[in-house]
Parts: structure tokens; sequence; C-alpha cells
């Protein structure tokens, strides 16, 4: 089978874009991506996990393609909560190794603040079960929370440990030119803003924000970083049935066989891109990924010695729910090239896309 390639990619400043409509802000993004690759696509995947609810759009994809006059290409849409672009990653990636396409663009996209503030979190609460969860008030926000109080009970850390997460995501952001809060914050910031959900305070929740992001892949042509693997899991376990509350289970076994299939192994990675929808997430998936041993994740942020989220994460660059995954794959790749970024000191990237807490995840292993 054939190799894949990371051969353009766009970006789209994070925020909130109330005078573009979810089908142009993806369409722009979408035409810099193909210009940037300078090829024609077979296909396009649609990533974006509102659209119905915030935009009451269906056939996406059908549209953004309108915007751009591209008549008989496939757009196929695909949502899977706010991990649906490690989802739409995972699709093109199978397809192109198949040889079934060429070359597929991945456009994610999602503009939450179209609605309300109490009508975004009911969308966000949809990623819970609906009929035993999210019907009796439980929502991503009690589940991260619980988490939280959790590991830091059995791991003896402080609240203000937790909150060392919060600044190194925002002192990485500020870097990031699409990043939505791109300012340094200080400890007391975060450890005496808002208490949400004990233990997590405001400075422990990613913003949802609008934003999109594309990439080209193609497997017939050999420039740009690498899509080397690509492994997707899901965990059907009940959230009040699980085993432990420490381990992202579907981070856990998508990220064993991306690591089996790329030949890599943690001591490898320059560079990783996790989804910290809340701070304890991010803090679990980088054990998660065994970039620190189990229960030693805070430890090694506060010593500074993580090469995780260089954009800031969800925290900083800002929470696109289904778009996150795109704005991953082409932070990755840009950190490895040193482009928009600057140049991690390795050749081996890592996304993990998350949808709903540990329902589903993506891994990606990108090599330069």
């Amino acid at each position: 089978m054939k190799d894949v390639y990371i051969v353009g990619a766009a970006l789209h400043p994070v925020g909130r874009h109330y005078g573009k409509n979810i089908d142009d802000m993806a369409a722009e993004v979408l035409e810099k991506a193909i210009g940037d690759a300078g090829v024609d696509v077979d296909a396009v995947l649609v990533a974006s996990s509102t659209a119905e609810l915030a935009e009451r759009q269906q056939l996406l994809g059908s549209y953004i393609l309108e915007s751009l006059g591209l008549n008989k290409t496939p757009a196929f849409r695909v949502e899977n909560g706010d991990g649906s672009g490690g989802a739409a990653i995972s699709m093109a990636y199978g397809l192109l190794k198949s040889e079934e396409y060429n070359c597929v663009a991945v456009v994610g996209v999602d503009k939450p603040n179209d609605v309300l503030s109490n009508q975004q979190q009911d969308i966000y609460a949809a990623v819970v079960d609906t009929y035993f969860e999210r019907y009796f008030g439980v929502t991503p926000l009690s589940q991260a929370a619980l988490m939280a109080k959790m590991y830091l009970k059995k791991y003896e850390y402080r609240y203000e440990d937790l909150a060392q997460w919060a600044l190194l995501m925002h002192n990485n952001g500020v870097g990031n030119p699409y990043a939505y809060l791109r300012r340094q914050v200080k400890l007391e910031d975060a450890v005496n803003s808002e208490l949400v959900s004990e233990p997590l305070r405001l400075y422990d929740i990613g913003p949802l924000a609008d934003g999109a992001a594309a990439a080209v892949l193609c497997n017939n042509r050999k420039d740009g970083p690498r899509l080397l693997s690509v492994s997707a899991s899901t965990n059907s376990t009940p959230f009040n049935a699980r085993e432990d509350y420490d381990v992202l289970y579907s981070l856990r076994d998508a990220s064993q066989l991306a690591f089996k299939k790329a030949k890599i192994t943690p001591r490898d990675i320059a560079t990783a891109e996790v989804h910290d929808s809340f701070s304890i997430l991010g803090v679990l998936a980088v054990e998660g990924l065994g970039m620190a041993q189990k229960g030693g994740a805070l430890a090694a942020v506060k010593d500074g010695a993580l090469p995780v989220n260089l954009s800031g994460g969800l925290k900083s660059r800002g929470n696109v729910l289904g778009a996150t995954g795109v704005y991953q794959l082409v932070e990755v790749a840009w950190q490895l090239l040193g482009r928009e970024f600057k140049r991690v000191d390795g050749s081996y990237g890592v996304i993990h896309s998350m949808g709903g807490v540990d329902r589903f995840s993506t891994v990606a292993v990108v090599a330069l």
C-alpha cells in the first residue's frame, strides 16, 4: 500500500467569527489548503460536531464545495462529537492507503458561538449518554471534575499543581498566531479564577470557539510530512462502570496500535497535540501516550519538560470541537517543518483527538 503525505494545509484564526457563515469559513481554509498543495482533490471529508445543532445545517459538504465551485467532487460528512476531526483523518488515511483516491482534503469546522452560551453547553453535553447521563444533568465538565478530584487525591497533588497545566498552555499559545487566547497568565490567575465544578476552575476549561482547518493528503506525492500511522478506538464502557478514572482507555488502545504500526516509542515523540478540553484530560493524555509515567504528568509539566500542545492546546488555542483534530494535524506538521511555529528538535509528532470524555480516540503519528 502507498504511503500518505500531508502536502497542503491551512488554518483559520480561532475566535468568534459572527460575520462568517460556517460553509464560507470552511471553504476559505479548504481553498487555501488546496492552493498550498497545488493539486486537485478526489474527495473531501468534512468534520463538524455542531452543524445540525448550532447552524441547523445538513449536507454541509455540498455547500462548502458550492462556495468553491467544485462540482462533482464527492463530499462526506464525519461526526464523532469533538473527536470528529480525528475520525475524518482516520477515514481519509484509509481511503488513501487502499488507493480508492489519490488526494483527499480533510476540512474541520465548527461555530459554537452562533448560539447563546446556555445553548452551547446543551449542545456540548450531547456527547454524553442522552438517556442515562444528560437527562439527569451529567455533562462532560462534571465527568472531568470527578476524574480530576480522584486524580488529585490518588497522587497527592494540590489544585495548584493542576493549575500548572493552564500556565503551560497559555505560555505555548503566545507563540501561535492562530490561537484564541494569546496571553500568558500567572498561577494566582488560575487559582483565584471562578470555581466551575469542584475542583475545576475557569482556567481548567478550554473555551468553545469558532474555527476551521484543512489539510490535503495524497498518496501519489512524497513532499511534506508523512502520515505514518493512524489508529482509532472506542470505549463503550459507561462512565459509572469504568475500572479506573485516571486512564483514558480509548487513547491507551489507539496509541498502542498507532505506535506499533509506526514502529516508534513514546521516547521518539518530538511534539504532541492532545485533547485537553479540560486540564485533567490533557494530563491523562500525556500519561496515556507514555510521555510521563502514571501520576507523573503534573511533575513533568512543572519542570517544563513536556513537548506537548505547543499550539496552546484547547485551553489557549481554543476548543473548536469537531475541527480540533484537523487543527492538531496541521499544527504538528508545521511544528516539524518549522512553519508558523518554531521547529521542534526531532522527526516524529503525535496527535490525540478525542470524542466525549474518553468515548472515542484517534491517534495519528506524523513523521518528517
